[in-house]
């Protein structure tokens, strides 16, 4: 079984950077959804998942981001996803997912969407979403 790593980085703008790497399965989905309430208890309510080193998420760990996301966005906040691997973004829009949470190719990008008001994910065309 691999490991789930969560790295909070401090908070240097407005929106909070985390980079998750390796597997978020049934055993390791609660310390991912520990960590995201830790941030709402806090405050942070504009995260930037940065997933390049993600191997694998399990329908438990994609429900954690889809339920963050939703609390998230009742206090005027949203996260955003970075730098997914092509399997895993296979299975985000696959599922539907890549129609409500905003998927970009690079953290920055991603960061820089909190200040801009664009189009909503379901205005984005797949092509534009694709890492």
């Amino acid at each position: 079984m691999k490991d789930c790593t969560i790295d909070v980085e401090p908070k240097g703008g407005a929106a909070r950077v985390v980079r998750l790497a390796g597997t978020v399965d049934a055993y390791t989905f609660p310390r991912l959804e520990f960590a995201l309430q830790e941030l709402l208890r806090g405050g942070d309510t504009q995260v930037v998942l940065v997933c390049q080193g993600l191997e694998y998420i399990s329908s438990a760990g994609l429900g954690t981001l889809i339920g963050f996301a939703r609390r998230a966005r009742e206090k005027r906040g949203d996260l955003r996803l970075a730098q997914i691997p092509p399997r895993i973004f296979q299975i985000i829009d696959l599922l539907g997912f890549s129609q409500v949470l905003e998927i970009y190719d690079s953290p920055d990008l991603a960061l820089a969407s909190f200040g801009a008001t664009g189009p909503r994910p379901a205005e984005i065309s797949p092509d534009d979403r694709k890492p």
